[in-house]
């Protein structure tokens, strides 16, 4: 019902009032519900003016997390076509990868207000508060398995470009899947294969940004950042939202036509510590050379001494020299 007032409201003129009588009956309830369908609507941050014998008119969107407003803003094909919305769960990367055992569709988009046990890279903890954006998707691409592990990079660029043209920040990618602001972790992916490969072809992609809160209330272990910290005030988590999955959306199509390349150069231009020594700790051994880039399977290259080594992703952590990216 909520849904149905707020197309009715949308679908008004910008300066022009519905009245409560016209919804009730268009909805066939009365005007004491329709009253309480916006008071409901006001408290979830829809700011909707009401003036006596004029109505309603819908006036500004919520910038928390909404369905009605997130369905508003998406401009894509697939990707968050299937979409739902919780108000806390554990995991969002579990809850679709139930979802990916039940036959879920290519696209479905799994959202949670807050999450209790988030996790990152290595079964890290992700702190999910209320405030940010913490999604997981579920992909069927068509792709081999090799091609499917770029898709991490593929969402690394999505976000970043995402970030950097709605924000105008400038935003760095710390391989294999962290992006940074000022140094400080803003946001985080993580890729998981669900079932075998050769019989399920699903990959889950889970996407954590700190937006709407305080980095304060984050641990103080990993440095971290926000968006509210960078900006000085919230964003719209639902413009965040559909600006991310319609470029990672992008991202995805150019792969699946075999761009790896392209990809490859649109990483590299967000990349931490390019050209520059770097110092890789992996399994207790500190390595130290040149970061030279990736490799098409994304594989982190290091330049000891005019010998080239290579690092796999989720084994190593990596400090630009005089810059400080978090593990």
């Amino acid at each position: 019902m909520r849904n149905k007032i707020l197309d009715i409201l949308k679908n008004q003129q910008r300066e022009e009032f519905v009245s409560g009588e016209s919804i009730s009956q268009a909805l066939s309830i009365t005007r004491a519900a329709v009253w309480k369908q916006i008071q409901g609507l006001k408290e979830a941050g829809y700011e909707i003016e009401g003036q006596t014998k004029k109505g309603y008119r819908l006036v500004k969107i919520p910038c928390a997390i909404d369905l009605w407003a997130l369905q508003q803003e998406l401009r894509t094909q697939a990707l968050g076509r299937q979409l739902f919305l919780f108000e806390e769960l554990p995991s969002t990367n579990d809850r679709i990868k139930d979802m990916a055992r039940q036959g879920g569709e290519h696209g479905t988009v799994v959202i949670a207000k807050r999450q209790t046990i988030g996790h990152g890279r290595m079964q890290r903890v992700w702190e999910s508060p209320d405030g940010g954006l913490w999604l997981s998707l579920l992909l069927k691409p068509r792709l081999s398995l090799g091609d499917a592990a770029k898709l991490t990079l593929s969402a690394g660029v999505a976000l970043a470009q995402t970030l950097q043209d709605l924000y105008r920040l400038e935003v760095r990618i710390k391989w294999p899947n962290d992006i940074v602001i000022q140094g400080r972790k803003i946001a985080g992916i993580l890729g998981e294969v669900a079932g075998e490969w050769n019989t399920v072809q699903t990959l889950i992609l889970g996407i954590g940004v700190n937006a709407n809160f305080s980095g304060q209330t984050l641990s103080p272990k990993i440095p971290a950042i926000t968006l509210q910290d960078i900006l000085g005030h919230e964003v719209n988590l639902n413009h965040l939202t559909a600006e991310l999955l319609f470029n990672l959306e992008k991202e995805v199509q150019s792969l699946e036509q075999g761009d790896v390349q392209g990809l490859i150069q649109r990483w590299t231009s967000f990349a931490v510590g390019i050209n520059r020594p770097v110092r890789i700790e992996k399994a207790g051994i500190s390595y130290g050379g040149i970061f030279k880039g990736i490799r098409d399977n994304g594989e982190l290259v290091l330049d000891q001494e005019g010998q080239e080594i290579t690092f796999s992703s989720g084994e190593v952590s990596l400090r630009a020299e005089e810059q400080y990216s978090p593990e």
